[in-house]
């Protein structure tokens, strides 16, 4: 069984590793506001809002989780020859972080791949549309229908 100092020891890496990967995740995710661009759709900006909170949320819990482990590495877990109620409910407190903690990032997940899927629809759209008008130039005949297209779109120029 390890010893108290070396399990205080692990306990205080851990605990510094997870905070600092709480730290990276926020300042990554402020980054990624401050890029963002201010002339976003209403569905857009509240996805991007929503998921602000989340992860800050997220940030939040993985600080208290570092908290929760470097606390409870520290607490014995005999109190007089019998259960320490204080290591209980410090372990118990950690579990139920890791539990909210999972259950955010697998929300995060779901509402980024709704969010991708609403983009992929939106591009299918536009590229449906596109391919609607070069048809209907075709049709009506008109030459040099190709010209009249902005590049980048996909058709020969």
């Amino acid at each position: 069984m390890p010893s108290a100092k070396q399990t205080r020891n692990a306990g205080l890496a851990v605990s510094l590793f997870v905070a600092v990967a709480a730290a990276g995740l926020a300042l990554r995710q402020r980054s990624e506001r401050l890029k963002r661009s201010a002339e976003l759709d209403d569905a857009d900006s509240r996805h991007f809002r929503t998921q602000d909170r989340r992860r800050a949320w997220g940030a939040v819990l993985m600080i208290l989780l570092a908290l929760g482990v470097s606390v409870g590495s520290r607490v014995p877990h005999l109190a007089g020859g019998r259960s320490n109620p204080a290591f209980l409910f410090t372990w118990l407190a950690v579990f139920l972080l890791v539990l909210v903690l999972l259950a955010l990032a697998f929300i995060d997940l779901w509402a980024t791949r709704i969010y991708g899927r609403r983009q992929h629809h939106a591009l299918v759209r536009e590229r449906l549309a596109s391919l609607r008008k070069v048809t209907l130039r075709q049709r009506l005949g008109g030459s040099g229908w190709n010209q009249s297209l902005p590049p980048g779109n996909g058709f020969p120029h």
